[in-house]
């Protein structure tokens, strides 16, 4: 099921590569434009015009450059994924081994009172 507002961008490839298009769309400064120019009578309800998508303002430098910018991008994107993913294998393994000592704790397999002096 596709929404009714959905428009399709022709990329004019001597020009711009579609992933550095679409990267700059994406951005805070971008998305804030677009929710400038859109208008509505709801928030879920919100539409803008192609003229206003046409002229939004896009910083549009060389192709090599668009291309070296898109890899920047995806190899600190892959970098962050990496992260995240060792950070929920660290979460997943901290919870594993919290269990483990409750249950060392209460099955008696650890000392867990406070010696009084």
């Amino acid at each position: 099921m596709l929404s009714d507002k959905l428009y399709g961008l022709t990329i004019d490839p001597d020009r711009a590569i579609a992933r550095y298009v679409a990267l700059m769309l994406g951005t805070r400064r971008v998305r804030g434009l677009i929710e400038l120019e859109a208008s509505g009578s709801s928030p879920s309800m919100q539409n803008i015009s192609q003229a206003d998508i046409l002229n939004l303002p896009l910083d549009v430098p060389s192709v090599p450059e668009q291309n070296r910018i898109v890899a920047h991008l995806d190899g600190q994107t892959s970098q962050i994924d990496t992260l995240i993913a060792e950070t929920e294998k660290f979460i997943e393994l901290s919870r594993e081994r919290r269990t483990a000592l409750i249950t060392a704790a209460v099955t008696g397999q650890i000392d867990v009172r406070q010696k009084v002096s």
